[in-house]
């Protein structure tokens, strides 16, 4: 055994500890039968900082950092402003709610309102550090200035990691520091989700931590981003089992371990992970007075997306109709381009809708971006193809084509020049233009299929598995929803290319492991091959996989 099998054994097995005491020593309070908890009852994690306020507020501060680990920024938001109306003069709780207005993983960011929190302390910047004594806060109170400083958003990103790694190396057992640190280099990385070195960096830096305290969620959750993808999730897993565990009131810390189960294809573990941090959402939305866009959308479409790759496509028709029922009374741009993606999933992994489901194609989307609108045009195509709807198809790639030409001309704009919406999650990206471009690539081979053109079909999915080997690798359902490596190892298979076929779906999962569809493709290209040993071992996978699944899924196997 090697040195990183090694390590990487020892690693899981303190997680498994970690887990095993936790399962046997605590339970969330709602496993105790308590219907309606306190605050400080929460479970979201323990703390051990350095951070010293007055009485008044340490505890509210406290809860309120617990929260923001937990990328439960509303809430965060909540308790940082008790804390500050409890004391004004304490600069921290200041800091906390700026830090809830930064959501840099996201792409989005309240500049109007994180400048505001700023102000409270002096006109300038030089006025405001000037004003604070304790050289750690000053230290800390430096990270929201340059979040809402100048400069592009990427660039200030990078800003926050060099200031963040000069701090570390300042106090280098300070466990919010190093968390902090752990998250910005995420903030900052090119390619999120591929495992390289800088978030390989920021993975260790969490470990750090865990070594000391086992039970710090900020640590735990940023590892879990740090390894999200599929050539480096297998890292994270005894961290992704004990989040949930060590936050088990923080819905989002519900919803993590899934990112982790979802890029090794463990699709029970997405499908419970997702409904349990769904229906804590719905539970937040109800006890709060909430409106339907407080909703766990994100958790809801990956719960629909884990249904449907075992091959329960009735339970994911029924999501996907609870969620047709929630977007229109109150449709964020969250919720309408997660019903995109839903609706497009549901057609290619199932191939039909019942009559019962009405599908909602005319869903709004100038205010949301490129991505959301490719789904829209896979989504209309996908209806159009089953008429043989040349026409409808054809609209949908000049308009599409349009998009991409404005976009590529606009680029991305990330800048600071950002109002009380300041978002640029919305805004172009080289890797949203690519996809983009595979989906119009897939439209015009889906005519030329119904044209008969096999060549010109073929030449268009060359071009869409060249473009889509150019984009990121997904870290969640897939938005081409349609992998163009699948679709053209099903024409292969179909034009009797067996071997050819079994490359294209190995391509896809090597990008999506366990996916469905692909190793259905590829079991029925090894039949043909006649590699039965082969046949069996994906046969065996398949099966445990769809274990729930719809029977007619069933005989497939």
């Amino acid at each position: 055994m090697s040195y990183q099998q090694t390590l990487r054994q020892m690693k899981f097995l303190t997680y498994l500890t970690i887990i095993l005491a936790l399962a046997l020593t605590a339970c969330s309070p709602k496993e105790q039968g308590s219907e309606s908890v306190d605050s400080e009852d929460l479970v979201l994690g323990e703390l051990q900082h350095n951070f010293t306020l007055n009485k008044a507020t340490q505890e509210k501060f406290e809860e309120g950092l617990l929260l923001l680990h937990n990328f439960e920024y509303d809430d965060a938001l909540t308790v940082f402003e008790e804390a500050t109306a409890l004391d004004s003069t304490e600069v921290l709780t200041h800091w906390g709610e700026a830090m809830c207005h930064y959501k840099a993983l996201w792409r989005l960011q309240n500049t109007e309102k994180g400048r505001a929190i700023l102000s409270r302390l002096g006109d300038t910047k030089e006025e405001r550090l000037a004003s604070i004594e304790d050289p750690l806060e000053k230290a800390m109170w430096e990270l929201v200035e340059i979040m809402y400083g100048e400069g592009e958003f990427d660039e200030r990103n990078k800003k926050i990691t060099e200031h963040m790694a000069s701090l570390h190396e300042q106090y280098p057992k300070h466990q919010e520091i190093a968390a902090f640190y752990a998250l910005s280099i995420i903030w900052a990385t090119d390619e999120y989700g591929d495992g390289g070195d800088d978030l390989r960096l920021a993975a260790s830096i969490a470990d750090n931590i865990l070594e000391v305290n086992p039970l710090h969620p900020g640590a735990l959750h940023y590892k879990i981003h740090a390894l999200d993808g599929p050539t480096s999730a297998i890292d994270a897993h005894a961290a992704a089992d004990a989040y949930a565990k060590v936050a088990a009131d923080a819905a989002h810390a519900l919803h993590m371990p899934s990112h982790i189960y979802l890029a090794l294809g463990e699709w029970e573990g997405v499908v419970n992970s997702n409904q349990v941090s769904y229906d804590a959402s719905v539970a937040r939305m109800k006890n709060l007075e909430l409106t339907d866009g407080a909703r766990g959308y994100h958790s809801f479409a990956w719960l629909h997306y884990g249904l449907l790759q075992q091959g329960r496509y009735a339970e994911a028709e029924q999501v996907l109709n609870d969620m047709l029922t929630y977007v229109p009374k109150d449709p964020t741009k969250g919720a309408r381009g997660y019903l995109l993606g839903m609706q497009s999933r549901q057609l290619a992994e199932s191939g039909t809708i019942s009559t019962e489901t009405m599908l909602d194609t005319d869903v709004k989307v100038d205010d949301i971006g490129l991505i959301s609108k490719s789904v829209r045009s896979f989504l209309r195509a996908q209806l159009a193809q089953q008429n043989e709807d040349t026409k409808t198809m054809k609209e949908e790639i000049k308009w599409l084509s349009n998009q991409v030409y404005m976009a590529s001309n606009r680029g991305e704009d990330d800048g600071i020049l950002m109002c009380a919406a300041g978002t640029s999650r919305y805004a172009p990206t080289e890797n949203a233009i690519n996809s983009a471009k595979v989906v119009i690539a897939q439209i015009k081979g889906m005519i030329a299929l119904i044209e008969g053109k096999d060549d010109i079909f073929e030449t268009n999915m060359k071009e869409a598995v060249a473009l889509e080997d150019q984009t990121n690798y997904p870290t969640g359902p897939p938005t081409i929803t349609k992998p163009s490596f699948e679709q053209y190892g099903e024409w292969l298979l179909k034009k009797g290319n067996y071997a050819e076929a079994i490359q294209q779906f190995d391509k896809a999962l090597q990008r999506m492991p366990r996916r469905s569809k692909s190793l259905m493709g590829k079991m029925t290209a090894l039949k043909e091959l006649g590699q039965q040993d082969e046949v069996e071992k994906v046969q065996k996978e398949l099966k445990s996989i769809m274990a729930q699944a719809d029977k007619e899924v069933v005989s497939l196997l």
